[in-house]
């Protein structure tokens, strides 16, 4: 099934947004302005494609998808996690916003990246459109 990732909050700690209803946090790195925060995938219509991926210092690979065609960038995947200090550039999955230890985060996150992995079960690849 295709998918819209909505993007929402840009901040230091973290790009917040949601695809269908998950929410979404992906790392926030500072934008060439100097001010504003930005994340690595840009706005724009990816391919993501299945894989198995190993995240570094993770014990065992998983099965995911990874977002490709991104300029300048590869292995981002959509993945569990829950601030943006889990991601390097990928997509965070989770049932809800709020905090872990004073930092804005995404919860349930295994619970919503397995439901992610279950919604597009038996496809290979689908179209992300990423806006906001």
């Amino acid at each position: 099934m295709d998918l819209i990732l909505a993007r929402a909050q840009w901040t230091k700690d973290g790009i917040f947004g949601q695809i269908q209803n998950w929410f979404t946090c992906e790392h926030a790195y500072l934008a060439p302005d100097g001010v504003s925060w930005m994340a690595k995938i840009p706005m724009g219509e990816f391919n993501c494609v299945r894989g198995i991926h190993q995240l570094s210092g993770a014990a065992q690979p998983f099965e995911t998808f990874e977002i490709t065609g991104v300029p300048g960038h590869t292995g981002l995947l959509f993945h569990p996690g829950n601030t943006e200090m889990d991601s390097s550039g990928c997509v965070l999955l989770g049932m809800a916003f709020g905090e872990l230890t004073g930092v804005p985060a995404v919860l349930n996150s295994k619970i919503a990246f397995d439901q992610f992995m279950n919604l597009q079960a038996g496809k290979d690849s689908f179209l992300l459109t990423v806006t906001g």
